[in-house]
């Protein structure tokens, strides 16, 4: 089914950054009313003391995020909820069970319309509202964040930056060579031996295509 003639939005868990093992997914039980983007930047507050008003020099802008709250209902009302505690425990197993192949909670992709938001979640909050005589919760709200995640091939495009004072990672391309890499990067071709063994890489001269080398800042590991 399209992205966008999605009726219900849909989680769908992955175990890598790039999205491509897809692990399961599950679609909410009711559709949010609404959700919020929060997008901030950030500035370095740093000022002489004695002085008013500052020009605050960028800092960086954190991840994206987004809110959501979803409801679980087992009154009856909505269709095919009725355990919403297995309910719940199904949503917190995609989105919040760390995997152990990973060691993290899985990424996530969450589609609805014409969203579609890589991210992984930040925090999850239950509100239990409703309950039977014997404490059995039949209605809850979840009050779910998740955080952006861009992949660092797509990060670095974006940005568009080359500067050697930054961390990069690059994915070689066919015909890519280290020295060329690192003199994209550095300005110094002379510095793959460096990125190299920062790498743990023992054959440079043959990368296969999409291998990660990470370029880190010229004046730390590669001093």
């Amino acid at each position: 089914m399209a992205e966008g003639n999605l009726s219900k939005l849909q989680i769908i868990s992955y175990k890598d950054d790039r999205f491509q093992q897809k692990d399961q997914s599950i679609s909410v039980p009711v559709n949010p009313d609404k959700y919020s983007r929060s997008i901030t930047v950030e500035y370095n507050q740093e000022q002489e003391q004695g002085t008013q008003g500052n020009n605050p020099p960028f800092n960086k802008t954190p991840a994206e995020e987004l809110q959501f709250e979803f409801l679980f209902d087992g009154t009856g009302v909505v269709s095919g909820s009725k355990n919403i505690q297995s309910a719940i425990e199904q949503f917190k197993k995609t989105v919040y069970k760390i995997e152990g192949d990973i060691h993290r909670p899985n990424f996530l992709k969450l589609l609805w319309g014409d969203l579609a938001f890589n991210c992984v979640l930040k925090q999850l909050k239950i509100d239990y509202t409703l309950f039977k005589p014997d404490g059995t919760p039949l209605r809850a709200m979840v009050n779910a964040t998740f955080m952006q995640v861009v992949d660092e091939k797509r990060r670095s495009a974006e940005q568009g930056k080359n500067s050697p004072d930054l961390t990069h990672v690059r994915y070689v391309k066919e015909g890519d060579t280290l020295p060329f890499m690192s003199y994209k990067i550095y300005g110094d071709a002379s510095l793959y031996i460096q990125v190299a063994r920062y790498n743990g890489l023992t054959n440079f001269r043959d990368i296969p295509p999409n291998t990660r080398i990470v370029f880190p800042p010229i004046d730390t590991a590669l001093s």
